[in-house]
């Protein structure tokens, strides 16, 4: 991705220390004749239904800082006036404009952001006269197995292998049980879509990440959210911009693993739970409920357990060498943010 926002979104969420020389900047080179990778038909509907995503958000909002001010990436026509992409280009956004293969920019307007999932959804606002791109399965795709890809700006996809399903839970507290992880590493991943071999859409770029296979095998890759995860709240969240039932627990937690044991705590987001509760950079987080936390994943797991958004807690924090116990009342993270133009 070409946008400086992506290196400030590796630095700060991921700590990405990948240099950048393994990806070019450019868009992705397909390995083959995508004439003969993908039927005809499917293929020139994701030519002509794969579009530019570009968004700009109010200099003042909490996430420009991480993700920039303005955004860009890729999203794909899901419906006559709906294109899905990753949500994080989507976050505080006070305008989105789309762009199609014609170069002609459509403006639209953040219709979603799911934050459990991490994918958005934004709607035309003149019709976009493409054809939408049909759904596949993405829980039965086969590992390993051939998929494709295709962000904006490129003329022909991307063979990539799906290699494996593991867990990836973020440091910004966001865990996805089975996403699909893909070699080789390409660049142009920012809300890219993930085909099948009949063109259907099983899953949205998200990520550049260091360990496809796991930390035994550091091989740099890529991740998609799974296109499964949006099915069920889909109309939901096209009606109303949000899932139905209560929202998931949120802290305001940046954090990761510290081989010793326990969680170090990155960075606090202002006014969150976590915040107001006075922990702090530098802390560690030792237990949730007396329970001694393991990693990141099992973190995640039991929070939600406990309760949707307004749960109270209890975390056992190590500062400066001291351990002591810190009572929060969890939230939900999109009422931490500023709501995008349009929800």
């Amino acid at each position: 991705m070409r946008h400086p926002f992506v290196m400030a979104l590796c630095a700060s969420l991921l700590s990405c220390s990948l240099a950048w020389a393994q990806v070019t900047g450019q868009p992705n080179t397909p390995d083959q004749d995508p004439a003969q990778a993908l039927p005809p038909e499917p293929l020139q509907r994701l030519l002509q239904s794969v579009v530019a995503v570009q968004s700009r958000s109010d200099a003042q909002a909490s996430t420009s800082r991480t993700l920039g001010q303005r955004r860009e990436g890729s999203g794909v026509v899901i419906g006559p006036d709906l294109v899905l992409t990753i949500g994080y280009l989507l976050l505080e956004a006070e305008s989105v404009d789309l762009i199609d293969h014609q170069g002609r920019r459509i403006p639209g307007q953040v219709r979603a952001v799911d934050n459990l999932s991490g994918l958005g959804l934004i709607r035309a606002l003149v019709p976009l006269r493409l054809e939408a791109v049909p759904l596949g399965d993405s829980d039965t795709l086969p590992t390993p197995g051939k998929l494709w890809t295709l962000g904006q700006n490129e003329s022909a996809p991307t063979a990539l292998e799906l290699v494996s399903r593991k867990v990836f839970a973020g440091s910004w507290e966001y865990l996805l049980e089975a996403p699909l992880m893909t070699l080789p590493a390409v660049n142009n991943w920012s809300g890219s879509g993930l085909f099948d071999d009949q063109g259907r859409l099983v899953g949205i770029g998200s990520l550049l990440v260091q360990d496809v296979y796991g930390d035994q095998v550091p091989l740099p890759g890529n991740l998609f959210v799974p296109v499964n995860l949006l099915k069920d709240p889909l109309p939901d969240l096209v009606r109303s911009g949000k899932r139905a039932g209560p929202a998931t627990p949120w802290l305001g937690i940046t954090s990761q693993r510290l081989p010793s044991g326990g969680l170090a705590v990155l960075r606090v987001s202002p006014g969150s739970p976590a915040a107001q509760a006075g922990i702090a950079v530098g802390d560690t987080l030792l237990a949730l409920q007396g329970q001694t936390l393991q990693d990141l994943p099992d973190f995640y797991r039991r929070l939600r357990a406990m309760g949707p958004a307004g749960s109270r807690l209890t975390l056992t924090v190590r500062s400066e060498g001291q351990s002591r116990e810190v009572e929060l009342l969890s939230t939900d993270r999109a009422a931490a943010l500023k709501r995008p133009s349009g929800i």
